[in-house]
């Protein structure tokens, strides 16, 4: 059964909707309200799971209401009822399940009825398994589900997910809906841009809401932008660095830990895009991972764990092939397992890097490691 409370100015339009919704679905009509204004007031203590809502009213708009709405109760859904079609765009970039148009017809309000039945029954389907989610910003943009595999996003074009991209690196922070129009659409009129972002948030709201991640993206009243609350959804990225933190320097007793950690990072942050803005972010956690594996390596060295040591360095210098004390750690590595043609292979490697691909010599201590090195081979 729908809790529905119902806005609209006009009484006799409020009485023509109540009637036709009682007829057609399992309804309780919590309250209706002539004045806007009061009914966001009185949001608290109805808790709706859906209201219908006119747009064109005096004092408060619909519009206006309905960011009221979303930031009281934001897991109501919002029905619009209004006899302009011009503010379609609108409603649903504010997450509209539907947009009706008056003078009512009761073929197009029971397809409004049946869609609301179904969101209702997925969420309800969805809240009784609820699992934790986290999404993972390393490599591929993906998100698990507790109790399942990862899963990549399934986004309507590039421009969602670089959105969701942006938003997300930003989370619980404002960004202004000029710097969103800049970044995705540098060339197009400010107005098209404009229209172009209001459909793109309003898929990847819908988007999401379909993988069932509790993410919101408000639009701040009185201010032109956007916040990613990120609600109870983990970020992948703020796991793995805590985790980091709290375990300390490596030993005997949570080696295995530290190693899964090292795993963890499949690659760079949003590593399989080409986004600008995230280059700074991208090069910290890239040296954070890089430290880490370092200290696990040198462990592994220490402790006589060459097979494990091997492993790590190789992981190293894959993801990382700049990375010199990579390579040199490698080599040494190379050396006290006698392979010598490994060796010989892994400086070549470094070498050929620095010298044919960035034109710059070979640091010294690998130079001098690598010249004692023959000396001690001949």
């Amino acid at each position: 059964m729908f809790q529905a409370i119902l806005i609209d100015d006009e009484p006799f339009a409020l009485i023509h909707l109540e009637k036709i919704l009682v007829e057609l679905a399992e309804v309780e009509i919590l309250a209706t309200f002539t004045d806007p204004v009061e009914a966001t007031q009185a949001l608290a203590h109805l808790n709706p799971n859906v209201i219908f809502l006119d747009i064109e009213m005096p004092e408060m708009n619909g519009m206006e209401a309905a960011e009221i709405i979303h930031n009281l109760c934001p897991a109501a859904e919002i029905i619009f009822v209004t006899a302009y079609k011009n503010f379609a765009l609108d409603a649903f970039e504010l997450n509209a399940l539907d947009y009706v148009l008056k003078p009512l017809q009761r073929g197009r309000l029971l397809k409004t009825v049946k869609r609301l039945e179904e969101r209702m029954n997925v969420v309800t389907d969805k809240t009784t398994a609820e699992h934790k989610v986290t999404i993972y910003c390393f490599d591929t943009l993906r998100f698990e589900t507790e109790g399942q595999p990862p899963q990549t996003f399934r986004w309507r074009t590039a421009k969602t997910q670089e959105l969701f991209s942006y938003l997300l690196h930003h989370r619980n922070g404002f960004v202004s809906k000029d710097t969103l129009v800049d970044m995705l659409w540098p060339n197009i009129d400010f107005k098209k841009a404009s229209a172009h972002l209001y459909t793109t948030i309003y898929q990847l709201r819908k988007s999401l809401k379909q993988e069932n991640i509790d993410v919101s993206i408000d639009k701040i009243s009185g201010k032109e932008g956007y916040v990613l609350n990120p609600q109870q959804v983990q970020i992948g990225t703020d796991i793995w660095e805590r985790e980091i933190r709290n375990l300390g320097s490596v030993h005997m007793e949570n080696y295995e830990k530290h190693q899964k950690l090292i795993d963890l990072y499949t690659g760079d942050y949003f590593g399989d895009c080409d986004y600008i803005w995230a280059e700074s972010e991208r090069q910290r956690l890239r040296t954070v991972w890089l430290h880490h594996a370092m200290q696990v390596a040198e462990f592994y060295t220490d402790n006589n764990m060459i097979t494990s040591a091997a492993t790590v360095y190789q992981r190293i210098v894959q993801l990382q092939p700049y990375f010199e004390e990579g390579h040199l750690g490698l080599m040494k590595i190379y050396d006290h397992l006698k392979a010598r043609a490994a060796v010989e292979k892994q400086f070549s490697t470094i070498q050929n890097l620095l010298l044919k691909e960035l034109g710059v010599e070979l640091p010294e201590s690998i130079q001098s490691w690598y010249t004692a090195w023959k000396q001690r081979n001949r």
